[in-house]
């Protein structure tokens, strides 16, 4: 077990350059659990939270009025002990937890959970912000937070929510400290005050976050003393980290090495699918790709099979739509696109490219859930659209560039994915493919007026049958008109030390620290 000892010379060693910096003020009795990923958050206030890599300490500073239980998606309370609903489906009623403190000693009432929902979409409310970007389609239906009583809330909807549970248990429903916002509202975006279990204490920007228990937690307390969640950019760095002890858990373990970390004296792997897609995204208001004849050469250009092998090892399941198979939402009647070069060069020659096209192909190295080894499917997907006269010029971007680009629509092609917290299409089809969203998270920048109703309709229901033939109806349309080529439905890895006790990860894309202790 790595520990951190007052004045000790040899734990600091362990960690290398990353120690310096780190206070070293800990007992010798300390439980520190070392955590590294490839990228560093953007911001920390969970309304704010726009990927995975921001709203992850989220989930062990912020709670929400429920929870998902472990490694399931199954729901259970949290901030909230019980609800009900209407009989016509939109208001909720939740009972709040009592006795519940945030780190800052302010207690958590029926105000806090108003004041939470409101800041992110009331407009006029004076810590509205336009970062909170993932309300809209969380919660976009809700026209009023009420206070009953000091732990009685109802939340005002003007749609049926099929999603909400999944919606209220990760980062954009999670309960902020009323006084830790207006006590320093520029800096709370670097610095959230939660209920959760453990409390910010240092965050070091492209470096490491440090977490503290939180003694004053309602609920069990954690068994770790300190989290510190460390940046390692290489996947290879990162691994080595792994088995050198000196970090004990990693995110976005190379496929490659999968099978040699789970064979390893000191190391084990545990593997989550994941409910989304990774992809290529046709840029649909690019001059060059309006034309569907363009955008369906390169569906057929593309040997999806050879990315699916190479790039993802055969991990997860291959794709050709948004939803996995299995889970609502997945369609059987769709256009799927098999490889054929020569079908792709006719296409291109009838939109008049017989002589080809340059594209600009915006990318980026860092390993996602979705794109665990982006630099061989970025290669691959260069090579196969050259053979049928497409000269796709890379630009690589930095994380935070990629993202800004991105939201521009600065690109003809990029490579992305979708890998939702929200564990329903709701949480992967609406935000990728409603017209809402093109700015946002609907990277191929779509825009179809069906599409749009059907997901208003799906989304607006609690009959999950009617759920399941709207959304076939929308993804059948989505695949026609070609604005993603569909590789895989990707796996979430957990690369972890053996000694190490109680570390899962669930769909949702959550890890839990609760119940995790390290092993002497």
């Amino acid at each position: 077990m790595l520990t951190w000892k007052a004045a000790s010379v040899a734990a600091l060693t362990a960690i290398g350059a990353f120690a310096c910096g780190i206070p070293t003020s800990q007992p010798a009795t300390a439980a520190t659990l070392i955590y590294a990923r490839g990228n560093d958050a953007l911001r920390l206030d969970p309304a704010m939270g726009t990927s995975s890599e921001d709203y992850k300490t989220g989930d062990w500073m912020c709670e929400g009025l429920v929870r998902f239980k472990g490694a399931t998606t199954d729901v259970e309370p949290a901030l909230a002990t019980s609800w009900e609903k209407s009989e016509d489906g939109l208001t909720w009623t939740f009972h709040l937890r009592e006795n519940v403190k945030f780190h800052d000693g302010s207690p958590f009432t029926a105000d806090a959970v108003v004041y939470s929902f409101e800041r992110q979409f009331n407009k006029s409310n004076p810590y509205y912000s336009p970062r909170f970007v993932r309300w809209a389609g969380k919660f976009g239906d809700m026209t009023k937070v009420e206070k009953v009583d000091d732990h009685t809330v109802k939340l005002h909807f003007t749609a049926a929510q099929p999603a909400l549970f999944y919606n209220l248990a990760i980062y954009v429903g999670y309960i902020v400290s009323p006084n830790g916002v207006k006590n320093d509202p520029e800096g709370y975006a670097d610095h959230p005050i939660c209920t959760g279990p453990f409390k910010l204490t240092r965050w070091e920007k492209n470096n490491f976050i440090e977490l503290d228990r939180f003694d004053g937690y309602w609920g069990p307390k954690p068994k770790l003393d300190k989290v510190v969640m460390r940046v390692i950019p290489e996947n290879d760095v990162r691994l080595l980290a792994l088995q050198k002890g000196e970090v004990q858990l990693i995110d976005d373990l190379p496929f490659n090495r999968i099978a040699d970390v789970a064979k390893g004296p000191d190391t084990a792997v545990q593997t989550v699918p994941a409910v989304g897609f990774s992809s290529l995204n046709l840029n649909m208001d690019s001059d060059k790709l309006k034309d569907i004849r363009v955008r369906q050469a390169i569906e057929h250009a593309i040997n999806r099979n050879r990315v699916f092998n190479v790039s993802f090892f055969k991990q997860g399941e291959p794709g050709n739509q948004p939803m996995p198979s299995g889970f609502l939402g997945h369609a059987k009647d769709i256009t799927v696109y098999d490889y054929d070069p020569e079908k792709a060069k006719k296409l291109l020659a009838e939109a008049g490219y017989a002589k080809g096209l340059k594209l600009d192909f915006l990318a980026f190295a860092n390993p996602r859930p979705y794109f665990p080894s982006p630099t061989d499917g970025i290669a691959m997907i260069k090579a196969d659209l050259a053979k049928v006269g497409i000269d796709a010029e890379v630009s690589m971007a930095t994380w935070s560039d990629w993202i800004e680009r991105r939201r521009a629509g600065k690109f003809d092609i990029t490579i992305s994915g979708w890998t939702a917290s929200t564990v329903d299409p709701d949480g992967v089809i609406y935000p990728y493919y409603h017209s809402n969203s093109v700015g946002l998270d609907n990277v191929s920048r779509f825009k179809n007026a069906d599409v749009d109703r059907l997901l208003i309709e799906a989304r607006s229901t609690y009959d999950a049958d009617k759920r399941q033939e709207l959304y076939a109806q929308a993804v059948k349309i989505i695949t026609e008109q070609a604005p993603t080529v569909f590789f895989a439905h990707p796996v979430y890895t957990l690369g972890m030390r053996r000694e190490v006790e109680g570390a899962a990860r669930n769909p949702a894309n959550q890890v839990l620290l609760n119940d995790v202790s390290i092993k002497e």
